[in-house]
């Protein structure tokens, strides 16, 4: 077996030590005098550390630096992806990042994975990536980004896939730039983008009412307290939508008209019925729907249902009677408002083809549902009754 492995060409062994981290990629140097070199023309190099002193910060930084210098210049490094955690009270040495990035950003990268975890406060992110021509993913996690308006320009324009979770941004005018530099924008992911000095009167300028990103098809946006109130008309295009809002609720008069959206999922959407009705109705060709009351106390839940009940709207959205034909119910607690809303989609959803419920709370739920009338003939429902230290468990997993 190994002799047929090493007398694949070197374009395939490259390929096939591409999958493997860089570290294990130059302990295949010691096979035989074909395997010697070979690390150095894979395109991909991938360090994943976990730092606890001093010494193990000196030997992973040596070991970066001693393959970057080793590689030949004129082979592009296509992915780039670095995951390390600094553990107390080991400090993050960002000047030895920077400089592994600044190389890189040269060598025709178009996929850069960035994730820090420091105990210290997020290191700051290198400015170079904003200006990156070939960059066609960006994942940055755990990051200040700062300064942004002391380039000219933030220019990404090839880049397609951006996913940011715990970034600091010390302004909205920072965040609306860095988007904005993304002209051809498909995939975007907020989690947990806190926006340093950001208030009622940010929210409202002009710039982020009339922000658009218009090539994006697939989004999953976080929004809440000290976090970008994301306008939903920049979403308008996306094929793929799922809005975290941690109590954040958005104005009936700002959303948008999702043409194209076939899949939709509300994480703590907290029983706003009328939103949800509302957002529906701009939904014309949604086939998916998913709901996630997510992990909410229950004393807060019935106040919130109190507070807020369901109403029959004296409308049916177009998506229901038309194309929804799958939906998922997550953390249901069997409240009324929760129980009309399953009323309401299954009497309305003519073509639905399964519903799913996951209870947390509520007993008997089953036989209250089974009596409620169906439009859809075929129409399969099917309640998982989750217990609280089932629930616990498999959020430990």
């Amino acid at each position: 077996m190994a002799d047929i492995i090493s007398n694949l060409p070197d374009a395939i062994l490259c390929h096939i030590l591409s999958f493997l981290q860089t570290k294990q990629s130059v302990a295949t140097s010691i096979l035989s005098k074909r395997w010697n070199h070979l690390w150095l023309s894979v395109p991909t190099l991938c360090f994943k550390e976990t730092v606890r002193d001093r010494i193990t910060t000196s030997e992973f930084n040596d070991f970066v630096y001693s393959v970057l210098v080793s590689r030949d210049f004129t082979l592009p490094i296509k992915t780039f992806y670095l995951d390390v955690t600094y553990e107390f009270p080991v400090p993050c040495p960002i000047i030895s990042i920077t400089k592994w990035v600044n190389f890189i950003l040269q060598t025709r990268v178009e996929y850069l994975h960035l994730h820090i975890n420091s105990w210290h406060h997020p290191p700051k992110l290198p400015l170079t990536i904003l200006t990156c021509k070939t960059l066609v993913v960006l994942k940055l996690y755990g990051f200040s980004v700062k300064d942004v308006f002391s380039y000219s320009s933030v220019l990404l324009p090839s880049l397609k896939t951006l996913h940011l979770e715990y970034i600091r941004l010390p302004k909205l005018q920072d965040f609306i730039m860095f988007l904005s530099g993304c002209p051809i924008l498909e995939d975007l992911r907020t989690f947990d983008v806190v926006i340093g000095s950001l208030n009622s009167r940010s929210l409202t300028c002009n710039d982020w009412k009339s922000f658009c990103l218009s090539k994006l098809t697939r989004a999953d946006i976080q929004c809440g307290a000290n976090k970008p109130y994301f306008p939903l008309k920049a979403l308008h295009n996306t094929h793929s939508l799922l809005l975290r809002f941690l109590q954040v609720h958005y104005r009936n008069d700002s959303i948008p008209t999702f043409h194209n959206l076939t899949q939709l999922k509300l994480v703590s959407l907290n029983y706003n019925w009328r939103f949800l009705v509302k957002l529906l109705n701009h939904c014309p060709k949604l086939q998916s729907l998913d709901i996630d009351q997510a992990d909410v106390d229950k004393k807060v839940r019935t106040k919130i249902d109190d507070r807020e009940d369901w109403v029959d709207p004296d409308f049916v959205p177009q998506c229901l009677s038309l194309h929804l034909t799958t939906c998922n119910l997550f953390n249901f607690l069997g409240l009324q408002g929760e129980l009309l809303l399953v009323s309401y989609i299954l009497r309305n959803a003519e073509v639905l083809q399964t519903m799913k419920i996951s209870n947390v709370g509520r007993k008997g739920i089953r036989r209250l549902i089974s009596s409620c009338p169906r439009a859809s003939t075929t129409c399969q429902v099917t309640i998982i009754n989750v217990s609280i230290v089932q629930k616990n468990r498999l959020k430990k997993r």
